[in-house]
Parts: structure tokens; C-alpha cells; sequence
């Protein structure tokens, strides 16, 4: 067994990510452009600031969770062995997912129907779902559904250790890294609505897999090259310049937010069918974004980030159990808020605080030092560990 190098920043920037979902979540309810989509859409008060914001953070958070799922993948491979790390996956992923399913499918459905019974005006996507036949869906915690899926795979690879490494080195290659990870991100996101959904269906889809599952490869390959990550930086005022051009772009031509109506069909087909050439153009837009979003905030990541204090290792530690619990919490923050007659921005800071507080706290009281932190985030190890320099 080997003792693989602590990366800080990978840590730091995970923590971020995942918190960063309680902001996002957050702002969808007071973004005009969502008001017909989100399930705690609060029509008494919005701002278009949240649609930006949310628009934004949606770009990056979940690739780059992806991208870092890949990286530290590889790194418990090389920690573990080929069936320590499957193992440890099983263990830390797929038996977490099995066992909040359905705790989340309870605690959603009784959020929604409490919040319905309460509010004076009712999210429009909630009356829509009680015209239709009910859909299983596997909610926020479709990220752990996928990832078990690309684990097995990345697991499967390494039975050819050789075909494994030359396929890493490729998707690292500079040739690689320009044209052909954004072509196979746009072609696979081509069919898809911008911005794009969240695959939170049981049945694992191809664009899903292009999208997402190129981004893990992608991350397991800068781990395997990881005497090259300090290079990656000298990139970063190229990358900026073309992160905020594609931004300014990307909200200059967002579509139209999708009427109930279109919602109702895409429900009934299955997806929203969206065509022509200008959704052609809106998701080269979307692709640059994403990608060029995503590899800069991991390059202020390593320079920024790269370092560990206590705080950053609670929350590093907290994370877990906060992705697990924050969306249905803020259901039901959200909710009763609908009927208080004050702005957006102040629903939206009182839905942030509350739900950061009682997820933090109830970390620290009911998980960290119980049974549940240990099935969650294993045993606690007191090792030394370093940043990269």
C-alpha cells in the first residue's frame, strides 16, 4: 500500500463545490428564469441577479465535482489497489446512495406536501405535478448515482493497467485538452436543453455520460500526470479572458425560461427537444463556458487553495453529510418564506444562513463523532500530510 500526497486545494476546492450547492439551490427559488422549474419557487419575490448567479454556478459546480471525483480516484487506486479502491467506492458511495434514497424521497414528499399545504401561492411546478403521474427521480443525489457507475468503469479499466495509463496520458494531451474534450462535451450536451438538466433519472443516458463522465477521465488523468498540475497556472490570464467572454455571451443568449405548457410535454416525451442553429450556437457557448469555468477556478484553486487550517478541515469533513441533507432542509426554510412579505435578497440570506447553521450543527452533534461520520467519511487517520509546492 502506498501513502499518497494530501492535496489541499483538491479538498478545499470539493468543500467549496459542495457548499456552493446550498447557494445555488438556494437561488434558483428567486430567479425568474426558474420560477416554472424549481419545486420552491417563490413567485411573491424575485430578482433577476439570482438567475445569473444560479446560471453561473451551474456552469461549473458539477463538473468540476466530477472532475475531482476522477482525481481522487485514481489517487486511491494507487493508495489502495485495484480492489481496495472498488471497495472503498462501494462502501463510501453506492451504500450511502442506497441507504439516503429513500430518506430523501420521504423527506422531499413531505416537505413539498407540507409546503403546499401552507403557502399562499403555491410553486407552479408543484401544481403541474399533481396533473401528472409521478416520476422517480433520484433527486440531488444523482451525483453519487453516477459516480458509482463511473468508478465501476474507471475499476473495470484498471483490469488492463497498460490500456488505462495510455488512455490517461491521451486525454491529458494538449490536443486532447483543446479539441476533442469540448467537441465530445458539445456533441454530447447537443440535445440537451441550455442550461443543461440534471440527469436525476435512474437510467443512466448518454449525454450524461459524454459530459460527465469525459470530465472524470479528465480528472484522473491530471492525477496520473500530477508532476505536471504546478504548470497548469501559467494558463490562467488566457483562461480568465475567455472564461468572462464566454460568460457575458452565454447570459447575452440564455433562452427563454420554458413555459409549464413545454414542461408538461417534455415530461410526457420524456426531454425537451430543442433544435435548429441557434441552439447549436447556444451550446458552443455553454461548452466554452463550462469548460473554461471549470479550469479556472481549479487554477485559483492550486494557487489560492492549497493550503489546510481547521476550519477548512471540518468543512472538508462536514461536506459529505451537508451535499446529503441541504436540499430538503431548505425546503422547508423555503417554503413557510413564501407567505413573508420582504425582497428576494433577504429571503435568499435568510434561506442560505439557516440552512448552512442547521446543517454545520447537526454535522457536529450528530455525525462527526458517531457511527454515522464513520459510515459516511471512514475512520478518522492522524497522518501528516503536505501540499504540493
Amino acid at each position: 500500500m502506498k501513502t499518497s500526497q494530501r492535496f489541499h486545494f483538491i479538498d478545499n476546492l470539493r468543500s467549496i463545490a459542495l457548499l456552493l450547492g446550498i447557494i445555488f439551490h438556494a437561488a434558483l427559488a428567486y430567479g425568474p428564469h426558474f420560477q416554472n422549474i424549481w419545486i420552491s419557487a417563490d413567485t411573491t419575490a424575485t430578482h433577476p441577479f439570482f438567475d445569473y448567479l444560479s446560471l453561473w454556478l451551474h456552469l461549473f459546480r458539477m463538473p468540476l465535482f466530477f472532475f475531482i471525483a476522477g482525481f481522487c480516484s485514481l489517487l486511491l487506486i494507487e493508495k489502495y489497489g485495484s480492489k481496495g479502491f472498488i471497495t472503498h467506492r462501494l462502501k463510501r458511495v453506492l451504500l450511502p446512495f442506497l441507504v439516503f434514497f429513500p430518506l430523501a424521497g420521504a423527506a422531499y414528499s413531505h416537505a413539498l406536501t407540507w409546503g403546499a399545504s401552507i403557502v399562499q401561492s403555491v410553486p407552479p411546478i408543484l401544481t403541474l405535478f399533481a396533473q401528472m403521474e409521478p416520476v422517480l427521480s433520484t433527486m440531488h443525489l444523482w451525483f453519487l448515482w453516477y459516480l458509482i457507475q463511473f468508478c465501476t468503469v474507471l475499476w473495470l479499466l484498471q483490469k488492463s493497467n497498460t490500456q488505462l495509463k495510455l488512455l490517461l496520458n491521451n486525454i491529458v494531451h494538449p490536443v486532447s485538452l483543446c479539441l476533442v474534450i469540448p467537441l465530445i462535451i458539445f456533441v454530447s450536451l447537443i440535445d440537451q436543453p441550455v442550461p443543461f438538466p440534471a440527469p436525476d433519472k435512474l437510467t443512466p443516458t448518454f449525454w450524461a455520460y459524454g459530459f460527465y463522465g469525459t470530465l472524470y477521465l479528465l480528472g484522473a488523468g491530471v492525477y496520473h500526470r500530477k508532476d505536471k498540475i504546478v504548470n497548469i497556472t501559467r494558463f490562467s490570464k488566457a483562461v480568465t479572458v475567455i472564461a468572462i467572454m464566454s460568460l457575458v455571451t452565454y447570459f447575452m443568449i440564455i433562452p427563454e425560461a420554458p413555459t409549464l405548457t413545454m414542461i408538461k410535454q417534455a415530461a410526457a416525451s420524456g426531454q425537451f427537444s430543442p433544435s435548429g442553429s441557434w441552439h447549436v450556437l447556444q451550446s458552443a457557448i455553454q461548452t466554452i463556458a463550462i469548460i473554461s469555468w471549470t479550469a479556472l477556478v481549479l487554477m485559483l484553486g492550486l494557487r489560492y487553495l492549497n493550503q489546510q487550517s481547521v476550519q477548512s478541515r471540518f468543512i472538508s469533513d462536514a461536506s459529505y453529510w451537508v451535499y446529503l441533507v441541504h436540499v430538503p432542509v431548505l425546503i422547508y426554510i423555503q417554503m413557510p418564506l413564501i407567505n413573508l412579505e420582504c425582497s428576494a435578497i433577504l429571503k435568499f440570506i435568510i434561506s442560505v444562513a439557516v440552512t448552512f447553521t442547521l446543517s454545520l450543527l447537526s454535522y457536529y452533534l450528530l455525525v462527526r463523532s458517531t457511527w454515522l461520520g464513520v459510515f459516511l467519511n471512514g475512520k478518522k487517520q492522524n497522518t501528516r500530510i503536505k501540499a504540493i509546492k
